[in-house]
């Protein structure tokens, strides 16, 4: 391969990938491109999110190469040139190269973020003040050092601190719980502020309120208004008494004040419903509304300000906690090089980590965080550098090269950092970037791209997509439409890359519960989903069908149903052991030896392991824990249970022990300690099985023949939490913070904030939407969706079924039971794979239809299983 072919296939690269499109092939591609090029294997940094993927990267690399190295196989060899670019590749380079790697695995840096920034922190551990022999925390070791944290901040101050620092964090109001209010400001302020300065949260501008003595005059002319009305001059007497009284928290919800707000904007008259107010009152009317708007922002301030004092006394506390346990969590190190990589040159950046980092490929862009990006940004821009590695006198087997590759359309990590609009990031900071797409699905039918395409091309055509002032940046409703409109405009028309591919896609509304809650009819909801799930199935036994849901409580509630069917069912990213009954025991008899003096947990043991062994008591239990350890104990009063135990809760007792036996290497003092864990800790029920249950975020990355959605008439999106960030970059820290306000007080803050705080309510919205396109682009053949009967004709809510029924344009009544609103493709999808069924029609042509079935299941009794009788490890 020449100079100029190796400049082409390793400039700086950006690909926007999506869904089922080959982002794994293609970065496996580039990475091969270099290998062959005889770059050391020490120069070349591969990162993903997951161990999975990171995995299956360099298990294609050697499988490839393996192929592609045997004399017999041309077609493999033939293909790896397709893949890599280069047609003059034979049998005996690929042996080579297979060879090379092999014996420098160790060298090949193929790994998670996570793992990479493991790696880097302990290059830089005085630089970072890590402690000696620290190690990563897990999530429940974290909750733990944060509640213990901020015990340690409440014992500090004395009384009258803590209350004046509550009430300020309440806007006034001290709420019961303060170790509940002090974990909820750290659960969503800490992540924003903790690269910031403590002054990021006195950025908030509060007016300066109006001079008694104008006051006192509006007031005065309040009072002699006159009004034609009478609802007008109360409204005007009201005015009058609170400016008198200076009492200005009771108006902030006041629509005659939003009203003041919206006319300013507007140029127009301030109006109180129809009527328009007596002339002369306009600078009455905005003396009365700054000292409304001081009297709000003044509050927030206060909050801002306890809020910094707050989070600055608990982040000095759980440093502490961690130096001492010499523990660290993943964004610990994420932040801290975060904050050195600003700062070191990449001379001592090389130095310090043996060797120059020449070649970066980066999978799954979209989920990088701003802090993560800041430890990556230094090692992308040596690697953009090409022009240096010239000058160096570096050859072009070891030219630098950037890769990265993701999809906006999949940004669905937002609670935990990630943002999409990092892509934008890279290719306004890496000069001469190439940027790519891929829109070629080789996962999905032609039906299900089709559907896709209609879907997401169309969404304005739901009402939300026009809601709002655009010309109002107070205005929420505006910014999500604005994000609805552009997620629409900037979608690319998707391909199928098979299509003989059979396909269908069908959506179907539950049936409802006569006089029925939300939950009853979540339960109708969920009980018509098992059903449909446990037909397909019998139709395709041989078919994987991932069902998915928003949320881990649907999941537990889903393979309930499923097992009460005769369904096999894995459980994908768990569930607390506690969905077991036995577990629920086990627990019951610990928390008696614990509290003997609290009779529910005696009465549960009494109804089920006393009955299995009279002998037991909490002495017994507790004589026994002190003796053997709470491992051993945990295995002993299983074993009592399980031959009472259906196979099901075999297996979560078994996993209850191994859990016992991980906890007893770093035991907490108090049996308690040991039950919360259990009943916090997610822990997976592990088995091959056709039918798979999971949450959409666990899907990411995952394909299956057949996706059943359930979960789609929940609110499209989340609370836009308890604090918003002004950021000018993604690469630097926010430039101030604030708690976060309802959508009606917006209009009291001024314009930069205005748009910060709608920037997030669109971000959210964005984020949701990207929620459904993961989901719906799992499938490969067959895509079906139930939701619940609408209240509304016009089916005009703010979720994503509602989101789905006006973009496809469907027809049918959402009100009613057991109604198809939408089908697609062929129903027979599963019996012939090689294409639609005939109906007279070409292949390329949709087969469309639209019918109105709503089938509906009544819950089924659970079904026993096969018993076990012995949980000992062998």
């Amino acid at each position: 391969m020449n100079a100029s072919t190796q400049t082409n296939a390793l400039r700086p690269t950006l690909v926007r990938a999506s869904a089922g499109t080959g982002k794994t092939y293609q970065l496996t591609a580039r990475l091969l491109r270099i290998l062959l090029q005889d770059s050391p294997p020490e120069t070349i940094l591969a990162t993903t999110f997951t161990r999975k993927a990171a995995g299956e990267i360099l298990d294609r690399v050697l499988l490839v190469l393996s192929k592609a190295g045997d004399d017999n196989d041309d077609d493999a060899l033939q293909q790896l040139r397709d893949q890599v670019g280069v047609p003059t590749l034979n049998h005996q380079t690929c042996r080579q190269l297979l060879h090379k790697i092999l014996r420098n695995i160790h060298r090949l840096r193929i790994c998670t973020l996570d793992s990479l920034f493991t790696q880097l922190a302990r290059s830089f551990p005085f630089e970072l003040n890590l402690p000696p022999a620290w190690q990563l925390t897990d999530e429940i070791q974290e909750m733990w050092i944060q509640e213990q944290a901020i015990s340690n901040v409440v014992s500090m101050l004395n009384p009258s601190e803590m209350t004046t620092i509550l009430t300020m964090l309440g806007k006034g109001e001290i709420k019961r719980s303060i170790q509940r209010e002090l974990m909820q400001v750290i659960d969503t302020a800490y992540s924003i502020q903790r690269r910031s300065e403590q002054e990021v949260w006195h950025k908030l501008v509060v007016p300066k309120r109006p001079e008694q003595k104008d006051l006192t005059r509006v007031a005065g002319e309040l009072r002699q208004a006159e009004a034609k009305q009478k609802t007008v001059k109360a409204k005007l007497q009201k005015l009058a008494d609170v400016t008198e009284t200076g009492d200005f928290k009771t108006l902030t919800d006041e629509t005659l004040i939003v009203n003041i707000a919206k006319a300013r904007r507007t140029g127009e008259d301030v109006k109180f419903g129809r009527s328009v107010l007596p002339d002369g009152l306009d600078e009455a009317l905005d003396v009365v509304y700054a000292a409304v708007r001081t009297e709000v922002l003044s509050l927030l301030s206060a909050q801002n300000e306890a809020t910094g004092k707050v989070l600055a006394a608990y982040d000095f506390h759980v440093n502490q906690l961690k130096q001492a346990t010499r523990v660290l969590g993943f964004e610990d190190v994420a932040v801290r090089l975060a904050n050195l990589f600003a700062k070191v040159d990449h001379a001592s950046l090389t130095n310090r980590m043996d060797g120059a980092i020449d070649h970066v490929l980066l999978d799954e862009f979209q989920d990088t965080s701003p802090a993560q990006w800041q430890v990556l940004r230094p090692l992308a821009m040596h690697a953009c550098d090409t022009a240096a590695a010239e000058r160096d006198g570096s050859s072009w087997q070891t030219a630098r090269s950037f890769f990265c590759v993701g999809d906006t359309k999949q940004a669905i990590y937002g609670w935990r950092g990630g943002v999409a609009e990092i892509f934008d990031a890279v290719t306004d900071e890496i000069a001469g970037i190439t940027e790519s797409e891929q829109n070629v699905s080789f996962r999905s039918s032609p039906d299900i791209i089709e559907f896709v395409n209609t879907l997401f091309s169309n969404l304005v055509r739901h009402p939300m997509a026009t809601e709002g002032d655009v010309k109002n940046p107070a205005d929420k409703s505006a910014h999500e439409a604005e994000s609805i409109r552009k997620f629409a405009k900037q979608f690319p028309p998707h391909a199928a890359n098979s299509k003989s591919l059979a396909g269908y896609v069908q959506i179907e509304t539950s049936h409802t519960v006569k006089d029925g809650d939300k939950a009853a009819n979540d339960d109708a909801c969920f009980n018509d989903a098992a059903k449909r799930i446990a037909e397909i199935h019998k139709q395709s036994p041989h078919k994987s069908i991932g069902v998915l849901t928003r949320t881990n409580g649907a999941v537990a509630q889903l393979i309930m149903r499923l097992e009460a069917l005769d369904i096999e069912v894995s459980q994908e990213g768990g569930n607390p052991l506690t969905d077991s009954a036995a577990v629920e025991t086990v627990l019951s008899a610990l928390m008696m030896a614990e509290h003997p003096g609290d009779g529910r947990w005696r009465f549960h043991v009494e109804q089920t392991l006393m009955v299995v062994d009279p002998s037991l008591n909490e002495n017994t239990i507790r004589m026994r824990v002190e003796r053997d350890g709470i491992a051993q104990t945990v295995e002993y009063l299983a074993g009592k249970l399980a031959a009472n135990c259906n196979a099901r809760d075999t297996l979560r007792l078994k996993q209850l022990t191994r859990l016992a036996i991980a906890y007893e290497n770093n035991p907490g003092p108090r049996l308690r300690d040991f039950v919360r864990l259990v009943r916090e800790k997610r822990v997976e029920r592990p088995q091959r099985a056709p039918v798979r249950v999971m949450t959409v975020h666990q899907s990411k990355g995952l394909e299956f023949d057949v996706v059943v959605l359930p979960q789609l008439d929940g609110p499209l999106t989340r609370s836009s939490g308890n604090c918003v960030a002004d950021m000018k970059s993604l690469s630097e820290p926010p430039s101030g913070i604030t708690r976060y306000i309802g959508q009606t007080h917006w209009h009291f803050l001024d314009r930069r904030w205005q748009l910060a705080f709608g920037g997030q309510g669109a971000s959210s919205m964005t984020e949701a939407l990207c929620l459904l396109y993961v989901a719906i682009t799992r499938a490969k053949q067959a895509l079906y969706i139930i939701v619940q009967p609408s209240k509304k004709k016009d089916f005009q809510v703010k979720t994503a079924a509602s989101l789905i029924y006006h973009a496809l344009g469907c027809d049918a009544d959402p009100t009613a039971d057991n109604e198809t609103l939408y089908c697609s493709g062929n129903p027979d999808w599963y019996k012939n794979d090689k294409g639609p069924a005939k109906r007279g029609v070409a292949e390329s042509e949709p087969v469309k239809h639209v019918e109105i079935r709503f089938a509906h299941t009544s819950s089924s009794s659970r079904q026993s299983a096969n018993r076990q009788p012995s949980l000992r490890q062998h």
